[in-house]
């Protein structure tokens, strides 16, 4: 009997041809990792269809395979992250040979929160490189330093166009982030926006020699704590290339940046502006050795209700301005300017604004420009930049030497 082939009908060829292709493929090809609180950690991923449900597996993929972008959409938190951590409601660990992008989508804003938990919202771990562009880390809390975000030995986090740390807070230093020894922050067109400490740095704290916070861009503003409401500084070493910071506050010390400790910090552009102290340095407070090298930039339009309205410098400190503009600020006590009882060198920059009449610029009851407090014979005080009478100096015979008469 002749055997006849037995086809399916012409019109079911495209479904079942479809169907062998779905089935026998693997994950499409895809640049990017998905997640969101509505995925799955079983799915694989690599599309918006099939999104991971935790940014801890995303980024335990990227660290292992060629796929380097993490794309997050919506809000992430405690409840998809499925994770009681304690060192953060976002744990993220890795080897670290190639940087890791997490970025939001172009949906809905991208957030990591970790409103309600009481916890740190995330931590950065092992030797790890994250660069977050057009995502909010917010929410964070507790009694652990770095309320937003805590960077550990090895790591490296980039806070990129779009990112920003908003809202946090901690009872330690670091209310937005916290850069411990052998960490590094570089904030390239991020911002830290209203984070709060109970102890210093409400925007920011690094501590260590080892640990390095580079601001090349964007906005540190609207911070809180009683030392170094924007940046506090323990140890380590602070870079300002470029950005603003900007209207942060301080109880006691240093409304914008405060450095303590054998620590330096070195400013060659960007603005410290409007910040605001309650006690002394409106813009910078240095303390206990601290090393202020300006360069370049600008810090201005600060305000003390003691000493130093742009920046106070305790003895065994040392300032050396070499470029830049030190003007409007103001202190209601001594030092419009600066006010220091370190060491102080002026080779150029321009420190100016106490001219103008009836202007609050630069102005103070001792020392409209530059206020210096002597302490002892091997105090260093020199003024080698065009023009003369900046300093109101404590070892006067007479007295202070007469106020600033322009520069």
């Amino acid at each position: 009997m002749k055997q006849f082939a037995v086809f399916p009908p012409v019109f079911l060829l495209p479904a079942i041809l479809c169907w062998a292709c779905a089935t026998s493929a693997g994950p499409p090809p895809s640049n990017t990792y998905y997640v969101s609180a509505a995925g799955s950690d079983r799915n694989h991923g690599l599309s918006e269809q099939f999104p991971f449900r935790s940014l801890f597996k995303a980024v335990f993929m990227a660290d292992r395979t060629a796929v380097k972008t993490i794309t997050v959409a919506g809000i992430l938190n405690e409840a998809s992250e499925q994770s009681s951590n304690p060192e953060g409601v976002f744990f993220l660990q890795g080897t670290g040979k190639e940087g890791i992008t997490i970025r939001g989508g172009s949906g809905d804003p991208a957030v990591l929160s970790a409103a309600g938990s009481g916890r740190r919202a995330a931590a950065i771990r092992g030797s790890l490189r994250i660069r977050f562009e057009n995502i909010e880390i917010s929410g964070g809390g507790g009694s652990a330093s770095g309320g937003g975000i805590s960077i550990g030995n090895g790591a490296s986090v980039s806070l990129g166009p779009g990112a920003a740390l908003r809202d946090n807070s901690s009872e330690e230093p670091g209310g937005g982030a916290a850069v411990e020894p052998g960490g590094i922050l570089h904030v390239e067109g991020g911002r830290i926006l209203d984070n709060r400490s109970a102890a210093a740095g409400g925007g920011i704290a690094i501590a260590g020699k080892s640990a390095l916070l580079v601001i090349r861009g964007g906005e540190i503003r609207g911070n809180h704590a009683p030392g170094g409401g924007g940046v506090a500084v323990y140890g380590g070493r602070l870079i300002f290339l470029g950005g603003l910071v900007q209207d942060n506050t301080a109880d006691i010390a240093g409304g914008g940046v405060m450095i303590t400790g054998d620590t330096s910090f070195t400013m060659e552009g960007g603005f410290v502006r409007g910040n605001r102290s309650s006690g002394i340095g409106g813009g910078l407070v240095l303390l206990e050795k601290a090393a202020f090298v300006f360069r370049g930039g600008e810090i201005t339009a600060n305000r003390a209700v003691e000493h130093g309205g742009g920046m106070a410098a305790d003895e065994g400190c040392s300032i050396s301005i070499q470029g830049g503009y030190i003007s409007a600020n103001r202190a209601a006590s001594r030092g419009g300017g600066i006010f220091t009882a370190g060491s102080f060198v002026k080779s150029g920059g321009t420190i100016y604004g106490n001219d103008v009449p009836e202007s609050q610029a630069n102005t103070a009851g001792s020392g409209a420009a530059v206020f210096v407090f002597r302490t002892g014979e091997s105090h260093k005080v020199r003024e080698t930049s065009a023009g003369s009478g900046l300093i109101l100096d404590s070892s006067a015979q007479d007295g202070w030497i007469a106020p600033e008469q322009g520069s």
